[in-house]
């Protein structure tokens, strides 16, 4: 339990590190997220999101209540956002999708699917309350719960490995030598790091037995 708390920390930590720090694109009131941004920026607060495709006639008919459903949401610290899917394809895989466009709520580190009309009060009652007599979906599948972050951290592994890998190249001038180094480094300092807290926790003490001599 505790190498996979080790290993969960780790994971999170190297991907903060690896984040770039840019600024929120919006399109008006409506939020554009990505693989990159989603967990930092769906870290806190009550989102609505709408993952689509630009190809799709229905997101489009839907780009204008959207947008105007983004600017009703403010007064009520509900934060609106869109996801292209055809570019974020593990965001995508973390929500499940099969279908465009796709709704979803994310509050308090559960999400909900919405399926209702999409008129903005409809949207608007659902965000605000309606969700209260859904199913949210399972812990498990959850794109917002610890382990779906964690989850989402692992399936976009291969783009943050490569993106510390050129910061470290290109901008801090380390060789690949080095890199391999460092990477190498790590499992294994978890790993002392490990042995010594169970040495801590589960090694006896030895009992010594007191003599008394008269």
């Amino acid at each position: 339990m505790l190498a996979r708390h080790l290993l969960l920390l780790s994971l999170l930590a190297l991907a903060a590190c690896l984040q770039p720090a840019l600024c929120l694109v919006k399109e008006g009131d409506v939020v554009i997220l990505s693989d990159g941004d989603f967990d930092r920026e769906t870290a806190s607060g009550v989102w609505m999101i709408d993952i689509y495709a630009p190809w799709c006639s229905h997101c489009q008919q839907l780009e204008p209540a959207w947008r105007a459903f983004a600017t009703e949401m403010k007064a009520h610290n509900v934060k609106v956002a869109k996801i292209d899917g055809m570019k974020n394809r593990v965001l995508m895989k973390r929500f499940g999708v099969t279908g465009f466009p796709s709704l979803y709520l994310l509050r308090n580190g559960q999400t909900w699917h919405y399926t209702g009309m999409r008129g903005i009060a409809d949207m608007k009652a659902f965000s605000l309350e309606g969700y209260k007599k859904a199913t949210a979906m399972p812990f498990h599948k959850s794109p917002n719960s610890i382990l779906g972050r964690a989850i989402g951290i692992l399936h976009s592994f291969p783009a943050l490995a490569k993106r510390g890998y050129d910061f470290l190249k290109e901008e801090k001038g380390f060789s690949d030598m080095a890199i391999i180094a460092g990477v190498l480094v790590i499992p294994l300092t978890i790993g002392a790091v490990f042995i010594c807290v169970l040495d801590a926790m589960y090694t006896r003490q030895p009992h010594l037995n007191h003599q008394h001599y008269e």
